[in-house]
Formats: C-alpha cells, structure tokens, sequence
C-alpha cells in the first residue's frame, strides 16, 4: 500500500495569510503611533520653546544695537554740539572772549619763557 500522496498534507490560504499579515502591519502603525504621539507632542514643544527663545534673544539683540547705535550718535555729536557752544558763546561776549585768549596767550608765553 503505497500511496504517492502524504498521510498529512497541510493546505495554506494564502487569503488567510494575508489578512492576517495586514492586520499585525496595522497593529505595528497603530503601535508606532501610539508611542511617536507622545513624542511628537514634546519635540512640537521643545522646537516652539527654541523658536521663541532664538526671537526673544534676536529681539534683544536688535534693541541692544538700536541703543548702541543711538549712543554712538551721540558721542558722534558730543564734537560738533561744544563747538556749536563755544561758537555762540563767542558771538555773544566777543569782547570778553578776546581778552582770555590775550590773557590766556600771555599765561603760556610766561609759563614757556622760564623754561
């Protein structure tokens, strides 16, 4: 009695295999899912912290040069505002002003004279 044909012969449904190998694929993305959410949701907060503290210091950067520039306009005008000073000054007591540089001339020629 022999038989070309195994006493036990085990038939696969390919159908079966299939749906079944979808269903562990979308157990393992809802997995994934599952576990990215909660760190998606801490990088979303992480970048948004970068991003607002790379603003805050650009912005504070930005004021700083905004006062640096201010202060140096200022030391930029310090010059032209003393002479602007000494010029009415001059214009308004002409006399006065002639005779302290007099004064002031024969002070230093003394001064120079001893030496």
């Amino acid at each position: 009695m022999h038989n070309d044909t195994p006493a036990f012969a085990p038939t696969l449904d390919t159908g079966k295999l299939q749906r079944g190998v979808q269903e562990v694929g979308e157990n393992l993305h809802s997995t994934i899912d599952r576990v990215a959410q909660p760190v998606h949701q801490v990088v979303e907060r992480a970048s948004a912290g970068a991003h607002q503290t790379v603003d805050r210091m650009a912005n504070g950067v930005a004021e700083a040069a905004q006062r640096l520039d201010a202060k140096i306009d200022r030391v930029r005008a310090t010059p032209n505002q003393a002479l602007e000073g000494a010029r009415e000054y001059v214009a308004a007591r002409p006399l006065k002003t002639v005779a302290a540089a007099l004064a002031l001339g024969w002070l230093i020629g003394r001064i120079g004279a001893y030496r």
